[in-house]
């Protein structure tokens, strides 16, 4: 798992909600899909967040406040919507080291990146054309959150 406290206590968070819609999913199909699109748009944010913290102390740890500022300032103003590319994307703007490393740890067509598109499909799916076309489980919920956290696993150590 992550050992970073940030990233760590907002994973945390949702496996905790996941728990939660599991007892209610079991006993409501319905209602379990609307959690399941509920907890999929928050993770994607927290996935987001948690990039863009961790991307934040590394700029600090260069002891330069004014550049490290700047670069949490523009993380926040362009870093969205985080799937393999755009995370690819921005590590390349601090270091091709940094994305080469990330690319051969996370393969872009490997079950994080796909499981990381399904989550942003999903989202998009439901931003778009609404609850009449949801299909996410709880189950399915589970299983991508599981499946894309090695990401963050990856990018800690990158960063480290």
């Amino acid at each position: 798992m992550v050992t970073n406290p940030y990233v760590s206590r907002r994973c945390q968070e949702i496996e905790e909600l996941l728990a939660f819609a599991k007892s209610w999913s079991d006993k409501d199909v319905k209602l379990g899909a609307h959690l399941a699109a509920y907890i999929c748009v928050l993770f994607l944010g927290v996935l987001e967040d948690c990039v863009e913290n961790l991307i934040e102390e590394r700029a600090k740890r260069a002891g330069d406040t004014e550049v490290g500022n700047y670069v949490v300032k523009m993380i926040g103003d362009h870093f969205r919507n985080p799937d393999f590319g755009a995370i690819c994307g921005l590590l390349g703007e601090f270091s091709r080291d940094y994305k080469d490393e990330f690319s051969a740890k996370i393969k872009p067509n490997g079950t994080e990146a796909e499981a990381l598109q399904a989550l942003v499909d999903n989202k998009n799916s439901l931003a778009h054309e609404g609850v009449c076309k949801l299909t996410l489980s709880v189950k399915d919920m589970d299983d991508y959150y599981r499946r894309v956290i090695p990401m963050l696993q990856v990018l800690e150590q990158i960063l480290a």
